[in-house]
């Protein structure tokens, strides 16, 4: 399995550059960012840099780790402009980045920024799905194609052109998926899909996701599986029940315990292994502080302790 790393904790560009530059220097798989236009809680003010032009700067300032957006939020951008920027920065870092896009879900940046256009707000789930389902046929398209056409309910292409095309051939796409009909888009349209959460949580996608892998005649072992939650590794099951206190709040400790990834080495790599054995192939770890010094002393323990032992 591999292990990627969430940045956006960092804060600040030059935190966010440091940190994934020393996720280089460790070997970890990729680096990856949220995409959003402000904070997604409280008054929303906390500082949040756009996520497409901070992913170009990493890209530039990184040689090998690869880059990619945790998920792109499909209503911010026109697919297609999305598939050039996509191939653009393909290209600009010789065939790193990671394509992950979801359908969208913050109605206050609907609102705020007027995504849709006219002042409608957050369209129902029901739209945001089927234009995500659009938006990755018209994106595989694309970096499948030179020239590409397309009709739909919400896009119709004529002669979309797509040249210099991207470095990497194919060019890999997931879909971000939680609930059954974005899984079933998944299975059928996209190489492959990210599940946030836990264990409980990827539990619950593998009994949907099966099925539907199944149906359209694909096999788990060649779909690309990932994930994306907090890890964080503790020196002693003291320090483990601790952390697992303040997360359970009301919620039996026992329960809690043992659905999230936090405890000693020993714990974190059973249970990492028992997710790379039900078909994940690549894990992305959100760091429990912000603090940049925290965030590379976990990486460094991860890396050491549990990740070179899976």
């Amino acid at each position: 399995m591999d292990f990627g790393l969430y940045i956006r904790p960092a804060g600040t560009y030059p935190a966010m550059l440091e940190v994934s530059r020393y996720a280089e220097e460790l070997g970890l798989y990729g680096v990856f960012i949220n995409d959003h236009f402000e904070g997604l809680s409280g008054d929303r003010k906390e500082p949040y840099l756009e996520a497409w032009t901070t992913m170009t700067g990493i890209g530039m300032q990184t040689k090998k780790i690869r880059v990619g957006h945790i998920t792109l939020f499909n209503s911010m951008r026109n697919p297609t402009v999305l598939a050039k920027m996509i191939t653009t920065l393909d290209v600009m870092t010789g065939g790193r980045y990671e394509t992950i896009l979801g359908a969208g879900w913050n109605e206050p940046e609907y609102k705020g920024y007027d995504l849709m256009g006219g002042g409608v707000g957050m369209p129902e789930a029901g739209e945001r799905v089927t234009r995500l389902k659009e938006a990755v046929q018209i994106l595989k398209g694309m970096f499948d194609n030179e020239v590409f056409n397309y009709e739909g309910k919400f896009w119709t292409l004529k002669d979309a052109v797509n040249v210099p095309g991207t470095v990497q051939k194919p060019m890999r796409l997931s879909v971000g998926a939680r609930q059954q009909r974005m899984i079933s888009i998944a299975a059928k349209y996209a190489d492959g899909m990210n599940g946030s959460g836990n264990m409980n949580a990827i539990k619950g996608y593998l009994k949907l996701l099966g099925p539907e892998l199944e149906k359209n005649g694909r096999k788990m072992r060649d779909f690309y599986l990932h994930g994306f939650t907090t890890i964080t590794p503790t020196k002693n099951d003291e320090e483990t029940d601790a952390i697992v206190k303040k997360i359970a709040k009301d919620k039996p400790v026992k329960e809690v315990a043992d659905d999230v990834f936090v405890g000693t080495p020993e714990v974190l790599i059973e249970k990492l292994r028992s997710v790379e054995d039900r078909g994940y192939k690549m894990m992305i770890a959100i760091p429990r502080s912000g603090k940049v010094p925290d965030i590379k002393e976990t990486c460094a323990t991860l890396r050491d302790e549990v990740f070179r032992r899976i």
